[in-house]
């Protein structure tokens, strides 16, 4: 959308003012008493409403009992932060504790009656977090492949899909700094926590098998290079290993007949690190 500048004040001290789109003005329920936070990024300029912006929603989960997990996680991810539960029999109330307790920062359950809970989001998120969280869950990535038992490598995923739920929460509450790239990290994520469920499945054929296979000793070097050049990114080190995780999956492809299981989550990895560097890539491009 553009906008023309009006020059007001004389020119010596002349200042220029830009009209609001009236339709903004009134979903955020604002007039001239009003006030909007103004930060500037760079060439650009962000305006936004200085409103809480609590989003509440009332969801009935008897039509979700086959997929509990999916329907908090997207309530949670998509910032709503005063939930209300309904539900008819009382065993789903167990599960749907479970999964706030594992996967959801800052929920709690602040009502509960015979037929609904209400759930709120008590934790104050930030943006100023979400740099430091996303280098965890890389460094978490790494450890995992280091785990010493299935068990140790289970319980470093669950948190990683924790702090990606609470990554993709920010995105959407807060934004990003580079508020263009928001849909590139919102995907960098979901592929980060997909690539913790593949180490944790193939480390425990590892640890059941004691297998050592040269695949997944590659995979653990590619993707410890794709951390360092996310945060330091160098063109010439990224266009190397990049053709590496690339000739690494067509690799493992040629024998997609032959697979195992074993095989088939490396083969799963090497794709997911291939489509990883392309994002690396794309946030990193300035």
């Amino acid at each position: 959308m553009e906008k023309k500048l009006t020059a007001q004040g004389p020119n010596d001290r002349k200042s220029y003012t830009v009209t609001l789109p009236i339709e903004w003005i009134k979903s955020e329920k604002l007039n001239d008493s009003k006030v909007v936070n103004l930060d500037v990024i760079g060439t650009k300029i962000i305006i936004s409403s200085s409103l809480d912006g609590n989003k509440s929603l009332s969801i009935d989960t008897d039509y979700y009992k086959n997929s509990l997990i999916k329907l908090l996680q997207s309530i949670y991810r998509g910032g709503f932060d005063e939930v209300k539960l309904i539900y008819s029999d009382p065993k789903y109330l167990e599960r749907i504790v479970e999964i706030i307790d594992e996967r959801l920062i800052g929920y709690e359950i602040v009502e509960q009656k015979n037929n609904f809970i209400l759930i709120k989001y008590i934790t104050k998120e930030s943006s100023e977090d979400f740099k430091i969280v996303l280098r965890r869950i890389f460094l978490l990535l790494l450890q995992m492949l280091k785990s010493e038992s299935f068990v140790q490598a289970k319980l470093i995923d669950k948190n990683i899909k924790k702090l990606s739920n609470y990554c993709q929460r920010i995105l959407i509450k807060q934004g990003h700094i580079e508020f263009d790239k928001v849909p590139n990290y919102y995907l960098l994520l979901d592929r980060l926590e997909k690539i913790g469920d593949e180490i944790r499945w193939t480390l425990n054929f590892q640890f059941n098998d004691n297998l050592e296979i040269p695949e997944f000793e590659e995979i653990k070097l590619i993707l410890r290079s794709a951390y360092e050049l996310f945060f330091k990114f160098n063109k010439v080190d990224y266009d190397l290993n990049s053709d590496k995780v690339y000739f690494l999956t067509r690799n493992i492809r040629k024998n997609i007949n032959k697979m195992n299981t074993y095989m088939v989550h490396c083969y799963n990895l090497s794709r997911l690190l291939n489509s990883l560097y392309g994002d690396i890539l794309l946030i990193n491009l300035k």
